[in-house]
């Protein structure tokens, strides 16, 4: 049976999604979603900022080597909200709303990474010697998305932020860690999940921490310093400094320093 939308409402006879989550739509015509687009991709600015970022971007973004690496970190001034010396950014890196990205000295962007501030009141900072691997994505929304020096992300490695996250110094997180501020109401069962307002808490990861491959942290969590959390683990709840923690939903299995431990603790079912 064919569905179609109106102005007024959905299939099944649901309300048309609430105004805040219009920008997930393509509803309004094409020149309607191209202003939309440049708005979402520059934060708001005119086309001459739109066409300005995109063909610095799109020129350069493609290009291999180490050469165009180093270059990219030096041209991409030109629309990023600053880059520091000595910053490596390998090809097709992906930047949205570029103006609040901010890199500081020494950075590693790895290739196909996605940064997103999201809005004009975004801001996603890599402080000094940052790593950031290859396939990482993050996305800032109306907070800011902060990993602090000498910090080490893995290979596609996700931080949803529209709470804020903020990463400490020298943490380590292992590929494929998750971080997701957010999260969707569905009390009202007379509309869609996705057209109800969504919530948000902010996540802290404190200095030396590391999470195990496939970690996923949840918004309202803080990791306390030196704390260690093993792979495939959810953490729903905040850890104490120096916390040996593991499993779903993580519990607190020992401390660092107080007593021998394995180097790595497995999760439940890891052989």
């Amino acid at each position: 049976m064919n569905k179609s939308y109106d102005q007024d409402s959905g299939p099944h006879g649901f309300e048309a999604p609430a105004p805040q989550y219009q920008t997930a739509t393509m509803q309004g015509g094409l020149c309607r979603n191209l202003v939309r687009y440049k708005n979402r991709v520059t934060g708001g600015r005119g086309w001459g900022r739109f066409l300005w970022q995109g063909t610095i971007l799109t020129l350069l973004s493609p290009m291999p080597t180490v050469v165009f690496s180093v270059l990219r970190g030096r041209v991409y001034r030109a629309v990023l909200g600053a880059v520091g010396p000595g910053c490596l950014i390998e090809q097709d890196v992906r930047l949205l709303v570029p103006r609040r990205i901010f890199v500081g000295r020494r950075v590693m962007v790895g290739e196909g990474c996605f940064l997103d501030a999201n809005t004009p009141r975004g801001r996603i900072e890599l402080q000094d010697d940052v790593w950031l691997s290859r396939g990482c994505i993050i996305v800032a929304g109306e907070a800011e998305v902060v990993i602090g020096p000498a910090s080490y992300i893995g290979h596609r490695c996700l931080m949803y932020g529209h709470a804020g996250i903020r990463v400490g110094r020298d943490a380590l997180l292992a590929n494929d860690v998750q971080l997701i501020c957010g999260n969707h109401t569905f009390t009202r069962r007379d509309i869609p999940i996705r057209a109800q307002p969504p919530e948000g808490r902010p996540i802290v990861i404190e200095d030396d921490v590391w999470l195990g491959a496939s970690a996923i942290v949840l918004g309202g969590v803080t990791v306390g310093h030196g704390s260690v959390v093993g792979a495939g683990s959810v953490v729903t709840h905040s850890l104490p400094p120096y916390s040996i923690a593991r499993g779903v939903p993580a519990q607190v299995v020992g401390v660092r320093g107080e007593e021998p431990h394995p180097q790595v603790p497995p999760s439940e079912g890891e052989s």
